[in-house]
């Protein structure tokens, strides 16, 4: 046999073999296309303030400050006595020891667990470095303790200074939850709200209207 008839005959066979076997189908390649990135949770300065909104008996004025009733859960113990003491050594932290780095710390009672809070980058530090003896949430927030602390002592004074209807408030403190400052008044006065929002960042004031602390003054000023 020549070379080229058994050339040819090899060429022949294969085409043979090809056409009897069955041609694999071809699979595009799917790239799987990349998730999207989970969306952001509201941040623990927020999550407060929007649960205190959709909650019964408490809203969020036009001047941004927050309105509840008087029986809005402004604060929050534990039972337990490890959550107690590092909320105490947190107060004491934020009061004291680092007034213009540090917020209000909070027991939330969904989880009874500590939530700390920082004003500034450096609180926000500390905070990380601090041991509490208990796990803790840190939140970041906008107004110091020593800022509320001010609005708290200042509010007390708008009576003397002459300001209308700032004789309706009774009562200041630390709001913990919102990191706010509470100022609760006898009864509902646009013109105090007003002026206590033009005096102070309303995002900083968190007002309980409470007119059976003070039955006397239970009339609304329109």
């Amino acid at each position: 046999m020549t070379r080229r008839m058994a050339l040819g005959l090899l060429a022949m066979l294969a085409v043979g073999a090809c056409s009897s076997q069955t041609v694999p189908t071809l699979t595009p390649l799917i790239i799987p296309t990349q998730a999207a990135p989970a969306q952001a949770t509201p941040t623990e300065a927020s999550t407060p303030v929007a649960s205190a909104v959709a909650s019964a008996g408490a809203s969020l004025d036009p001047t941004g400050i927050l309105i509840v009733g008087p029986d809005y859960q402004l604060q929050s113990g534990s039972r337990d006595e490890a959550v107690s003491t590092a909320f105490d050594q947190a107060l004491q932290l934020a009061e004291q020891g680092n007034p213009n780095d540090l917020g209000y710390p909070w027991i939330d009672p969904s989880t009874g667990g500590l939530v700390v809070s920082a004003a500034t980058a450096h609180g926000r530090a500390l905070l990380a470095n601090t041991a509490f003896g208990v796990p803790v949430r840190i939140r970041d927030v906008t107004h110091s303790t020593a800022e509320l602390q001010k609005i708290q002592d200042d509010a007390t004074r708008l009576n003397s200074l002459g300001v209308t209807d700032a004789g309706l408030i009774y009562e200041t403190g630390p709001d913990f939850r919102d990191n706010r400052t509470w100022i609760t008044i006898a009864r509902f006065s646009r013109p105090l709200l007003g002026e206590l929002a033009r005096r102070f960042p309303p995002d900083a004031l968190i007002v309980v209207v409470d007119p059976t602390r003070y039955p006397l003054q239970a009339t609304t000023t329109p």
